[in-house]
Order: structure tokens, then C-alpha cells, then sequence
């Protein structure tokens, strides 16, 4: 029985002999030296830029539409950031915006935690020139989540800027888009006693509807070939994908991190968020898989986490509900480019940690990449899709210092969290 069951137990003892005790069913709350304390919540996003509240407000009007109480929001930013904006939100919601390049909050916290300057560099000097707007994926996540830690919050629920806390679903009329209640679904699972909630998307698949030959070598060869058969059927599905009809949770260790809700606590013995970066002719390129990283610590650990059958809207080609093209829309096939790239950059460290011989995968994908690249070429009239072998010939160069920054991710993670106050 985890904390969430023994919790509610006690509580339901505890408001029939003290009226001052009672609580809503929608709190959620924790035991601590025989009190009953409402566990603190957070929001959590990274942006490249605080331009607008839109993204954030819908999630906050979501929560107070269906009566949950979120003690803060935590955005990590990268370049602009809108003052108006950043007012609009603070003044429904207490905001904590972390500049990337300066997260002066937490750096503070580090001295004051007497944490190594090796440690604190590791964990919030960002480790590329921000100048592009891009960041890498699990140094973005890390520093929201021990923003979080540092403020005392116990539940942070991660969403990203391109997804709604609403659902797609298939009716006789069509596809119909409607408001679900975000925070209570995930909530709902975390009291059943899951540490962490997760689930999927509704909306267009990052593979797009496509037909062409050598589909299965392109996916063999940026290590999705899972995927195969939900990519060759893609002209009778479309790519979409709908809200599930049985919405029965069920064990997992993959996560979403724009889909998911963490008990801080539980970072004791995980690993934190992870990805790298790779840079080809000067253009910086992020790898993919910050959240694969953490699911292995996931099943590892034995941490509880569930799929709660959820799939909030995510509008993955930023043009819902127009289909995206890869033939004919530049967009779509810039968007795809990059998914390309950044799995190829997922790849070489994945494998290293799954434990696989790395010289046998890279030649096996290597020869299946060739033909898939060149056929995708064809198929979109567009070139640059040739150049995805140098980024693959790049990445697996660069596999060395990809495990040497995640040992010393480790080890800094294992820092903080070893005097950190992570309830």
C-alpha cells in the first residue's frame, strides 16, 4: 500500500472525530507527525519564450473549472519573456518563471544546500549557447522539476505549450473535441496509490499519412520500427488518433512528459529527465527521449506508474485539425525532419543504456537508413532528407560524451536529491 492509500485511510478515521479535519474528495493530502496537509501542486511547462498566457491559462481555467487548486506554475523560458503576459498568469495562479540562462532561485538554494560547484554547474548551467531558442529536452524538464523540489511542491504535473486538457473523440457526427477534467484523472489515479500518472495523445501522430517504398527501412533505421505496421495502414487511419472508449488504467513504465503527473518524492531513487545534443555544420539539433530515460529508472526502481487512458489533444504539427501533408506542406516536412534527427540522436545513447552491442546496432541501422532516407527523398522532392545520414554518422561520434553527461547527470541528481527536502 502506497503512501496515497495509507493516507486516505487515516483521513477518513480522522474526519469523523474532528470537523475541522474534513476534506474535499479532491484534496489530496499527506500524513506528516499526525497532521493532515494538503499536498501542494504545481504546474509545470518549458517555452521557448513567456510571449503569451494562452498556454498556460487554459490548463489553470481547466483546474479551477473543475475545482482543483494548483499552488503555483513553473515555466522554464528560454529567450523572450512578456511581463503583461507573465502578470496575467500571476494573478490567477503564484507564477515562478526560471530564466534558463539564469535560474537564479535555484542557484541560491544550491549554496544555501552547501551543494558542489560541480554539481550545481552540471544541474543548471544549460550546456549549449541558448541563442537559437533551443534547449535540450531533459535539462529543460530538470530544471522545472528541482524548481519544484526547491519550492516544497509534492505533485508536478508537466504539460507542453502545443497540448489542450481536452480529449478527440469519434462520434456518428465525426470528430468532436471536448474539455475533460485534466488534473482530477490524474489525480484519481495518484490516490488509488500510482506515484506517477502518464498517458497518451489524441490528435495526428508524428508519423504523417505517407505511402512510399522502403517505409520499413527509414523506421528500422531511426530505431521506430515499432511503428511499422501503424505506418504502412496510415492512408485508412489518417495518423489520428482518438480518445480510448475503455478507459481502464494500466501498469507502464513509458511516460509522456506532456502528459503526466510526478510525486516529487518519488525522484529519491529515480534518475532525473535526460537527453543530449549533437551539432552538424553548426546547426544545433536536440535529441529526443528525455522521458524514455526516466521510464527505464522507471521500471528499474519498481516505481508505481500508470497509464490513466487519457489522451489530452496535442496539436503535434501546430496546424489541427488540417491533416498534415508530407508531400506537399514545407511545415509538415520540416516538423518530421526534425523528429528524424532528434531520434537519431536518441538512439546511440539508448542503446548503450538498454545494453545492446552498439557497433552491431549502428551498422544495422546505418544500411537500412541509407535506402530509407533516399526514398523519402523521392517521395517529398525535397533533398535535405539525404542529409539525415550525416546527422546519424555525427550522433553515433558523439555517443562517448553522451554517457559521460549522464554519469555526471547521475551523480550531481544524486547530490541534490541526497540533501534536498524531497518529501
Amino acid at each position: 500500500m502506497t503512501i496515497f492509500a495509507k493516507t486516505f485511510t487515516f483521513v477518513e478515521k480522522c474526519c469523523k472525530l474532528d470537523e475541522s479535519l474534513q476534506l474535499m474528495i479532491a484534496d489530496v493530502v499527506y500524513v506528516r507527525k499526525g497532521q493532515v496537509i494538503k499536498m501542494k501542486i504545481a504546474l509545470g511547462m518549458i517555452i521557448s519564450s513567456l510571449d503569451t498566457e494562452d498556454e498556460i491559462m487554459r490548463f489553470i481555467d481547466n483546474a479551477e473549472k473543475y475545482g482543483h487548486k494548483l499552488n503555483c506554475v513553473i515555466v522554464a523560458y528560454t529567450k523572450r519573456f512578456n511581463a503583461q503576459a507573465a502578470s496575467n498568469i500571476n494573478n490567477k495562479v503564484p507564477l515562478h518563471a526560471v530564466n534558463i540562462n539564469n535560474p537564479k532561485h535555484a542557484y541560491d538554494e544550491f549554496h544555501r544546500l552547501d551543494i558542489s560547484e560541480t554539481a550545481t554547474q552540471t544541474l543548471l548551467s544549460c550546456p549549449v549557447d541558448t541563442g537559437a531558442g533551443l534547449v535540450p529536452y531533459g535539462f529543460n524538464r530538470t530544471i522545472v522539476t528541482i524548481e519544484a523540489i526547491l519550492r516544497g511542491i509534492d505533485i508536478l504535473f508537466f504539460v507542453d505549450n502545443d497540448v489542450f486538457p481536452t480529449v478527440l473523440t469519434e462520434t456518428e457526427e465525426g470528430i468532436t473535441e471536448n474539455e475533460v477534467d485534466f488534473f482530477g484523472e490524474h489525480l484519481k489515479q495518484l490516490k488509488a496509490g500510482s506515484t506517477i500518472t502518464t498517458g497518451e495523445y489524441s490528435g495526428y501522430n508524428i508519423l504523417p499519412p505517407a505511402a512510399f517504398d522502403c517505409m520499413d527501412d527509414l523506421l528500422f533505421g531511426v530505431q521506430k520500427n515499432d511503428m511499422l505496421d501503424y505506418w504502412k495502414t496510415s492512408f485508412a487511419h489518417r495518423c489520428m488518433t482518438v480518445q480510448a472508449t475503455d478507459r481502464t488504467p494500466v501498469s507502464c513504465s513509458k511516460i509522456l512528459g506532456g502528459n503526466t503527473a510526478l510525486t516529487l518524492s518519488a525522484f529519491s531513487s529515480l534518475p532525473t529527465f535526460f537527453s543530449s545534443y549533437y551539432y552538424v555544420d553548426d546547426e544545433l539539433y536536440l535529441n529526443r527521449g528525455e522521458d524514455t530515460v526516466l521510464g527505464i529508472g522507471i521500471a528499474n526502481s519498481g516505481t508505481v506508474c500508470t497509464d490513466i487512458k487519457l489522451f489530452p489533444l496535442h496539436d503535434t504539427y501546430k496546424s489541427y485539425p488540417s491533416e498534415p501533408d508530407l508531400c506537399n506542406d514545407a511545415a509538415a516536412q520540416i516538423r518530421f525532419f526534425y523528429a528524424c534527427t532528434g531520434w537519431i540522436g536518441r538512439n546511440p545513447f539508448l542503446n548503450y543504456i538498454n545494453g545492446n552491442d552498439l557497433q552491431s546496432v549502428r551498422d544495422s541501422q546505418r544500411h537500412r537508413l541509407e535506402r530509407g532516407v533516399d526514398a523519402l527523398a523521392r517521395y517529398t522532392s525535397n533533398p535535405r532528407f539525404l542529409s539525415i545520414m550525416r546527422n546519424f554518422d555525427i550522433s553515433w561520434e558523439n555517443v562517448g560524451r553522451y554517457i559521460n553527461e549522464y554519469e555526471q547527470v547521475l551523480e550531481a541528481w544524486d547530490e541534490f536529491t541526497g540533501r534536498s527536502d524531497i518529501k
